[in-house]
């Protein structure tokens, strides 16, 4: 069963996790396949969380944690339906971009996606048996999947099957690609989250395991692959893996959540919560000592998703209703970030191309007092700034999560409201 979801404060959630609570990835507590198999959003639903909780930012070409920088044209979103007062409703569940296709359908639960300019990859959790949201359990039958991003007639080809993922692993989940493989965190061997990868030709239901620790927020770069954990701790590793022998980059030896990390030639940005603050280290180390490039600011309380450009840093608020994009320049914004749009409900996911941000947004889940599905977006802002007025690219969506960009297209994952419901999306930029 796909699990229903509430929603509440990834830094309410960083401390009760810390505190041993079961927690969702980013602040969503997942109540997974509950007993009538009540979908997100639903009458039955107290609040309605997306399949999206938080972590890494979207990798888009091999290497890189931000995307290429090829311009596109966008076409705006179609508007969501009116509701009546009390009512039960349901938006179009079409997306509103011109040209956005369906690249696959049917997908159980997807969480995490990753383009290299020839391939789409992206993972699904398969299936969840709670019951019980206070004894929640972990998904099984999860998939990692590819697709030419020319199409497959909906008809990907599985690397890998039959994975496990923790009850807390929410969209978009730690996973990436560097072209040759794919890498993601893992459950499967019983023994906890591990690092593990896969190559892009298929592992015979075999991944790798590369590192002996799970991650909150995964990012590839030049043959080394980067993550960040609650624990405030930010590691460091060779593809080729590190066992137990991971770099410890940084441990702040307290408890800020760590979310997002991105990596490129100028060094490695993460963010962290309680305080929401943004860091920068040089790929070849800082001592411990990174730079902060955004310090506890009063206006961000919900830090999540990074994404990079030659000239900044960009990431999410990921606050219902009063959420934001942001940037802040690589050599330091002070208590003071960009804010590119503002006034936004939950956006998750974030990735840029160096011409505009784009962003996965999970939507309000009431209208008129009364839940609604298929009020998710995915928009775009000029990295310049749009006025505050971010263009739709796909309107409708339920539960979009994870984000991917190439020189012509962006990419997403849609959770659905039911098992088997979710879809990978592309659009033309």
């Amino acid at each position: 069963m796909v699990g229903t979801y509430w929603r509440t404060s990834p830094a309410l959630a960083c401390c009760a996790l810390l505190s041993s609570c079961s927690m969702g990835s980013g602040g969503s507590i997942p109540i997974e396949g509950t007993a009538d198999q009540t979908t997100p959003g639903s009458a039955a639903d107290a609040g309605g969380m997306t399949p999206g909780g938080m972590t890494s930012g979207a990798t888009s070409v091999p290497g890189s944690a931000s995307a290429s920088s090829s311009p596109g044209s966008m076409a705006t979103g179609v508007g969501p339906a009116v509701l009546g007062p009390g009512s039960m409703g349901t938006f179009s569940t079409t997306a509103g971009a011109a040209g956005a296709v369906v690249m696959a359908s049917g997908q159980d639960v997807p969480v995490g996606i990753a383009v290299d300019g020839v391939n789409l990859y992206w993972m699904t959790l398969g299936t969840n048996a709670t019951k019980d949201g206070k004894v929640p359990l972990g998904w099984t039958g999860g998939r990692i999947l590819k697709c030419p991003v020319a199409g497959c007639g909906g008809d990907p080809v599985a690397l890998a099957s039959n994975l496990a993922q923790g009850p807390s692993t929410a969209a978009p989940a730690p996973f990436t690609s560097d072209g040759g493989s794919v890498y993601w965190s893992d459950w499967s061997d019983g023994r906890g989250r591990r690092l593990v990868k896969c190559g892009v030709a298929g592992c015979g239901d075999q991944p790798v395991v590369i590192g002996s620790e799970g991650a909150q927020g995964l990012a590839v770069f030049q043959g080394n692959f980067y993550w960040t954990e609650f624990s405030a701790t930010l590691y460091a590793c060779p593809i080729g893996g590190c066992g137990s022998s991971e770099v410890t980059i940084w441990s702040a030896g307290y408890s800020p959540c760590n979310v997002g990390v991105a990596v490129d030639a100028s060094g490695i940005y993460w963010v962290a919560q309680a305080p929401n603050t943004l860091f920068r280290c040089p790929l070849a180390g800082c001592g411990g000592a990174p730079t902060v490039l955004m310090a506890g600011s009063a206006d961000v309380a919900d830090a999540r998703q990074v994404a990079l450009d030659a000239n900044n840093v960009y990431f999410t608020d990921g606050n219902p209703e009063i959420g934001m994009v942001l940037a802040c320049a690589k050599s330091g914004c002070g208590t003071a970030p960009t804010v590119l749009a503002s006034g936004l409900d939950a956006p998750i996911a974030v990735a840029t191309d160096g011409i505009n941000v784009y962003w996965t947004e999970a939507g309000p889940y009431f209208t008129g007092g009364a839940p609604v599905t298929g009020t998710g977006l995915v928009r775009k802002c000029a990295v310049g700034g749009c006025g505050n007025a971010p263009t739709n690219v796909a309107t409708g969506l339920n539960w979009p999560g994870a984000i991917a960009l190439d020189d012509a297209n962006v990419y997403w994952t849609e959770g659905g409201t039911a098992a088997g419901a979710g879809k990978i999306w592309k659009a033309p930029k």
